[in-house]
């Protein structure tokens, strides 16, 4: 048998060697690629369940002209420890003068959970800018607060205006009056009128409009002529 050529030997060892070398390279790249791949999901599940907490003054449900402090998790994440902060500072009305602002330190705050409380009218707030700054933990435990930092502008809502009521308001109205009218039905004050009306009273309508009828014919001399009610009616006085 004849000996292979040690060129084809060399060409042999070669190829294994780059082969072994495109191999490392492959198996690097997709290393690589998966640790990329690993870093944006762990991105993008943190970002998915991230709270994001924001303070506005909004126009009460009952009145325009007085505003309530609301604070709302819009994110979808748990928030703790939550702490708000107005520059220039907030000023109660006149309903609250002597009492603290609300909502300035807040403990937990689910997704999509809001908390609201009344402030002050139009008065004190109109034409005023505001540098709200919020700040919040992610857990009990973290030692790091993240921070929302934000502009609120009162001259956004300068001239706003509302056609009707709102039907919740509205709603709650009808509801209320129905309560005092119906505590005034229990007290005896007032009575309800109640209006029936019986077969009997439909018979006697009968009977006085076929009446009437017979009148009349007699008065413009007519002939009765065979009338369905009054054959119904016959034998009455």
């Amino acid at each position: 048998m004849d000996q292979i050529p040690v060129w084809v030997n060399a060409i042999v060892s070669v190829g294994g060697l780059l082969g072994t070398l495109v191999t490392a390279v492959a198996t690097f790249f997709l290393w690589r690629v998966t640790q990329v791949l690993a870093r944006e999901t762990t991105r993008m599940v943190e970002a998915s369940s991230q709270p994001h907490i924001v303070a506005t003054l909004d126009p009460n449900r009952w009145s325009m002209r007085h505003f309530d402090l609301n604070v709302s998790n819009s994110g979808n994440g748990t928030a703790y420890d939550i702490s708000i902060e107005f520059d220039p500072p907030l000023e109660n009305g006149d309903a609250r003068k002597r009492k603290e602002i609300p909502l300035k330190r807040i403990s937990v705050l689910k997704p999509s959970q809001s908390m609201s409380s009344y402030l002050s009218d139009f008065g004190p707030l109109e034409g005023k800018i505001y540098t709200v700054t919020i700040s919040w933990r992610r857990n009990t435990k973290s030692v790091v607060r993240e921070e929302n930092v934000y502009t609120l502008s009162m001259g956004d809502l300068q001239g706003i205006s509302r056609l009707g009521n709102d039907p919740l308001v509205q709603i709650a109205d009808h509801v209320k009056k129905l309560q005092e009218d119906l505590k005034q039905v229990g007290r005896g004050g007032d009575r309800i009128q109640v209006d029936t009306f019986l077969a009997t009273d439909r018979l006697h309508e009968k009977r006085v409009a076929a009446r009437e009828l017979r009148l009349w014919r007699l008065q413009h001399r007519r002939p009765a002529t065979e009338d369905p009610t009054e054959t119904a009616l016959k034998g009455e006085p």
